[in-house]
């Protein structure tokens, strides 16, 4: 994730809309960086403050955001609505702490329970969880690891029950600035994009973030006999749906303002085009290979600390292979293989 540190303010009307502000809140995790709450601040004959994410939960945050809020003239108590891009504790992690003080709603996609769960897996879900890394031949100490990492993030993380869960497509009212909530799965399967139509503003979340593609994070689907959720090829979908709409400045979760998203989306499928060639060319020179294979050697210095980004990264991309021929898939002595069939085109 981008560590590009950003300032608190309040945009003009030439930049997008004197309604948005921004304030960053420190998220606490190396090479994550800050994570921007963004605020729509009220008419003047209204008094709905509405806050877009919220940062983790941690004294920290909490601090910068009460102290961003007092340059901005405005308080937590103030705040009437929460809407979240998506579950993750960056977005979300302050969201029951807000509501507490301000006794302000929140607006979340139908999909948060899935991401949710994620964070904090039932026992049955767990279990499920632990088949699948072993069906990807990842290496138990790994997993451990993985798992530890897991729940120190936990430990930011609060949820509370939406007051209304958001469908794609859904108008949110405010007055003179309306949002259309745009369902954007992949990054995770919950997230969604808010598009402003007059002031041509999208706020993105971690759907469109500068500087990096987001890490499309591997799904673990209902029962071992379910097919996994293609998370890649979500993304991929979620980009051409989000490419159409006329932005004039897109507002990310992380980093500066994107000033042309189409070009960054442009810039992310080279990225993904990328990648897939150097999967198949490590493939060819091998024989059958499980996923943690490839990710040893496609990622030699990520692997051991960043197990779950990698293994997400070579299964979205072997689900793109896979779906054009470009490999062939088996599964022996109950791990998944892949064997290279032809290069894929650029």
């Amino acid at each position: 994730m981008a560590t590009e540190e950003v300032d608190v303010r309040r945009f003009s009307d030439r930049e997008s809309s004197a309604r948005v502000g921004r304030i960053p809140t420190p998220s606490g995790f190396p090479g994550l960086g800050d994570i921007n709450s963004y605020l729509i601040f009220p008419e003047h004959d209204s008094d709905e403050l509405i806050l877009i994410d919220t940062g983790v939960r941690s004294d920290e945050a909490w601090l910068a955001l009460c102290d961003g809020l007092k340059q901005l003239d405005c308080r937590v108590e103030d705040i009437t609505k929460i809407l979240l891009t998506h579950g993750h504790t960056d977005h979300y992690g302050q969201a029951y702490r807000i509501h507490e003080l301000s006794g302000c709603e929140l607006w979340a996609h139908e999909n948060l329970w899935i991401t949710v769960e994620r964070m904090q897996p039932p026992p049955e879900r767990l279990e499920l969880e632990l088949h699948f890394y072993e069906l990807w031949g990842v290496d138990q100490e790994l997993v451990d690891k993985a798992l530890a990492r897991r729940a120190g993030f936990a430990k930011t993380f609060q949820p509370m029950e939406p007051t209304h869960l958001l469908k794609d497509g859904e108008k949110i009212k405010i007055p003179g600035f309306d949002l259309e909530t745009i369902h954007t799965p992949g990054h995770c399967p919950d997230e969604v994009i808010y598009w402003q139509a007059e002031t041509q503003v999208i706020f993105s979340g971690d759907h469109l973030l500068p500087h990096i593609t987001p890490v499309c994070l591997a799904q673990i689907p209902r029962s071992k006999d379910q097919p996994r959720p293609c998370s890649l090829m979500e993304y991929q979908a979620s980009l051409s749906k989000v490419e159409p709409y006329p932005a004039r400045v897109t507002y990310p979760s992380h980093g500066e303002p994107i000033l042309d998203h189409r070009e960054l989306i442009k810039s992310y499928n080279l990225s993904t085009d990328r990648r897939l060639l150097k999967i198949s060319r490590i493939l060819e020179k091998n024989d059958w290979m499980n996923p943690m294979e490839i990710g040893k050697e496609l990622f030699p210095k990520a692997w051991q600390e960043q197990m779950v980004p990698v293994m997400s990264e070579i299964l979205g991309h072997c689900d793109i292979l896979e779906d054009g021929g470009y490999v062939a898939v088996e599964e022996r002595d109950g791990v998944i293989h892949y064997r290279f069939l032809s290069t894929p085109p650029p």
